[in-house]
């Protein structure tokens, strides 16, 4: 009897345990039905780390020309500079399923074996902030 109690214990667990899609080195997208991220966390190469909620995106868009994905989140505009950023990302941005993204920390790193390359991103502070940034 206990090994049954511990067989749906155990399936219980993957279930609630969120999943990785295939390891993409610059972003992570969750699998699985119904689940989505709360925030997305930007990782920077210096080890710095920023969330933002997805409850403040207000729009973001994917401009292929410049290689780019902005994103707006209550004012601050988020800027992923790199390719091969549709349409994967964008579309896991789009379901909340991306649960954080990671920027290069090497030119290297940017070759044919990473479908997604995230050369840089950069964080736009909201004008007000940016005029006056001495005040609270």
């Amino acid at each position: 009897m206990g090994s049954s109690i511990d067989e749906i214990l155990a399936s219980r667990r993957k279930v609630e345990e969120p999943e990785a899609t295939e390891g993409d080195k610059f972003f992570l997208l969750l699998s699985g039905d119904k689940l989505a991220a709360d925030f997305l966390e930007v990782q920077f190469s210096d080890g710095m780390r920023t969330c933002f909620s997805y409850q403040d995106l207000i729009f973001f868009n994917y401009d292929p020309a410049e290689g780019c994905i902005d994103l707006e989140f209550g004012g601050y505009m988020v800027v992923i500079m790199g390719r091969g950023l549709a349409p994967r990302l964008f579309e896991g941005i789009k379901a909340k399923r991306i649960e954080w993204i990671r920027e290069a920390d090497q030119k290297m790193q940017d070759h044919n074996g990473n479908e997604t390359f995230i050369e840089k991103i950069r964080i736009i502070l909201p004008k007000d902030q940016a005029a006056n940034p001495e005040e609270p």
